[in-house]
């Protein structure tokens, strides 16, 4: 239901019971792996059984007896190295103790200086969901018995985009398009704006509004806050936000209609009606940069890159599709976050085709056409703040996944931190899809299409075929290092990075979790103290048991795999939750939005 209002709040944090005892890993359910179907998801591997929902530590949760649907896309039918100098596990470990919010082309920096925000999706713009400066949230804190949920806030609508971290203030943004500054420490509501009636939904998978659900992004050098609404006044449009993170007011000059027509599709117009804008927002170079899908793939649409110049407020779009405004193609990567390492580059990852023509046809990456769709591109940005693509990255098979609904972009990008890689590829990428191939990408030489020896995959390596993702990588860059991914009724699988005996960088499976995980759970992030041994844990928001994520659980899972398994180290009830849900990490405390209208805070209770 929308609403421009929001209700009564709450004027102080909601108590916690404190938890006790250890937690009890009950037994799982996990039922035989199957084939990847299409856009109605896979054969459930059903989660473990429940315990209590109360904050104290609980056992895994049961699965549903039949899964629920997954997002059904209606469409019209359609017709049918040189040598490489070899980085052991200590080199890395020492080449890892790096991650920071500031980017150097290529790397995130030589040191992890204390942070104090959470600014944008997935913790910085390589998106590797690391926050390395958490020595609150270490094995030993999480698992005290005064760690469990600190308060509640009531606020209007259902939350999709992460929370945002600035200072002391916590930003949340809703699907009925109201934004709050909420204190970090008590929960307290300090400032509250509704930004116009939303945009009903047109399916289940953003019921019942599509108001804000894409991430937001702060800037801390001017303490303002950049997001993206979906109004309904005078018909459906996109705005852009500028709102002073202290009161909430927005900045001169702003909110900037999202208007006109791609610089590589003159004459096809940007279509607001038929579009969402879910991907998590970027902050480059001066700019704020954001993508377009459709909700849940229904209707007539194209994928779409935006940007805005936060000084002088100009415009500018490019299209997936060039010439065409029904090829789909769409940035959505599961709220996952354009991708940058570095000034002018721009990365994303885009989903199904529509029609012959639209993934690319084989060719250098180098040389990019102007369709791309199930593809990687990096986008350059220009002179004049415009868009074009440099460089992607697209399956041999993209016909048959146009076909199949097996979108390449229901996953979104993670840049793997310097460290990661040799002397041949040493900026590397992971991106994987809802048909479960784990792509190990070089971000200088995405691979194009058909590049490979004898017109195979041209990308560094491959791993899998796994369960599906619809999500994104979480990164740890301790302990040799490894890669993080939640499945598709699957498991959270953990990804040992080596380097092979051809001097590849390589990405190997050493681990699931014992509890599954069902349709629409979040993307794993990943805490630690630096590069500590044993400091490090991955979170995941599990879906819940319901098809409307009901019983949803926060998990918080130690780093390192035991005998090829992932451990549970504790869980709280998070009550109904949105699709792929991500929390925000800060302070030794944990944020977490809810579908039934929270913000939650985590920690221990000093």
């Amino acid at each position: 239901m929308s609403r421009s209002h929001p209700p009564a709040h709450p004027t102080g944090p909601v108590p916690e019971p404190i938890p006790r005892g250890p937690i009890s890993r009950g037994p799982t359910s996990r039922g035989p792996r199957s084939p990847e179907p299409t856009s109605q998801g896979p054969t459930p591997q059903g989660p473990a059984s429940q315990g209590p929902a109360s904050q104290g530590p609980t056992s895994p949760p049961p699965g549903p007896a039949s899964p629920p649907p997954g997002p059904h896309r209606r469409r019209p039918r359609r017709a049918s190295s040189a040598g490489a100098a070899l980085h052991s596990g200590t080199a890395l470990l020492s080449g890892l103790a790096l991650l920071a919010p500031a980017l150097a082309v290529g790397a995130l920096g030589a040191a992890a200086p204390a942070r104090a925000d959470s600014p944008t999706v997935s913790v910085n713009s390589m998106r590797t969901a690391w926050d390395a400066n958490e020595p609150g949230l270490a094995p030993a804190q999480v698992s005290g018995a005064d760690f469990g949920r600190r308060w509640s806030t009531a606020v209007d609508g259902a939350v999709y985009a992460q929370p945002l971290v600035a200072g002391s203030t916590v930003v949340v943004a809703t699907a009925t398009n109201h934004v709050y500054g909420v204190n970090a420490a008590d929960g307290k509501i300090l400032w509250q704006r509704a930004l116009g009636t939303p945009v009903a939904s047109s399916t289940a998978c953003l019921s019942p509004g599509t108001g804000i659900i894409s991430t937001p992004v702060y800037d801390k050098a001017t303490k303002t806050v950049y997001l993206v609404s979906k109004s309904s006044e005078g018909g459906a449009h996109f705005s852009v936000h500028a709102l002073d993170v202290a009161t909430g007011a927005s900045r001169s000059g702003w909110p900037v209609a999202v208007q006109g027509a791609p610089v590589n599709s003159p004459g096809v117009a940007f279509n607001p009606a038929t579009s969402a804008q879910r991907a998590g927002l970027l902050l480059l170079d001066g700019a704020v940069y954001f993508g377009f899908a459709s909700d849940c793939g229904v209707g007539t649409y194209v994928g779409t890159v935006a940007g805005v110049n936060t000084t002088s407020r100009k415009l500018t779009l490019w299209s997936t599709e060039s010439g065409s405004a029904s090829q789909n193609a769409g940035v959505w990567m599961s709220g996952g976050g354009l991708v940058s390492d570095g000034a002018g580059r721009i990365f994303v990852a885009t989903g199904n085709g529509a029609g012959e023509g639209s993934s690319p046809l084989k060719g250098p990456g180098d040389k990019p056409g102007g369709h791309f769709a199930e593809s990687v591109v990096r986008l350059g940005v220009n002179s004049d703040g415009s868009l074009a693509p440099r460089d992607f990255f697209s399956p041999t098979n993209n016909r048959e996944m146009d076909h199949g609904d097996v979108d390449l972009g229901s996953g979104g990008p993670a840049a793997l931190p310097s460290g990661f890689g040799t002397a041949a590829h040493p900026h590397l990428m992971v991106q994987v899809g809802k048909d479960g191939r784990i792509f190990l990408l070089d971000r200088d030489r995405l691979g194009g299409m058909g590049q490979g020896p004898n017109g195979t995959d041209g990308v560094v390596g491959t791993t899998g075929p796994f369960k599906g993702v619809w999500g994104h990588p979480g990164v740890w860059g301790g302990d040799g290092g490894y890669v993080y991914l939640v499945e598709n009724y699957g498991s959270l699988r953990a990804l040992k990075y080596s380097v092979n005996s051809a001097g590849n960088p390589q990405l190997t499976s050493a681990a699931t979790s014992p509890e599954g995980f069902g349709y629409a759970s979040g993307s794993p992030v990943v805490t630690s103290n630096g590069t500590a041994a044993g400091s490090a844990l991955v979170w995941v928001i599990y879906s819940g048991t319901g098809p409307g994520g009901q019983n949803g659980e926060l998990r918080a899972y130690d780093a390192v795999p035991v005998n090829g398994a992932l451990k549970l180290r504790r869980s709280f009830a998070l009550g109904t939750v949105t699709r792929f849900s991500v929390p925000a990490t800060d302070g030794g405390r944990l944020f977490v939005g809810t579908k039934d209208g929270h913000l939650l805070a985590f920690g221990r209770s000093a």
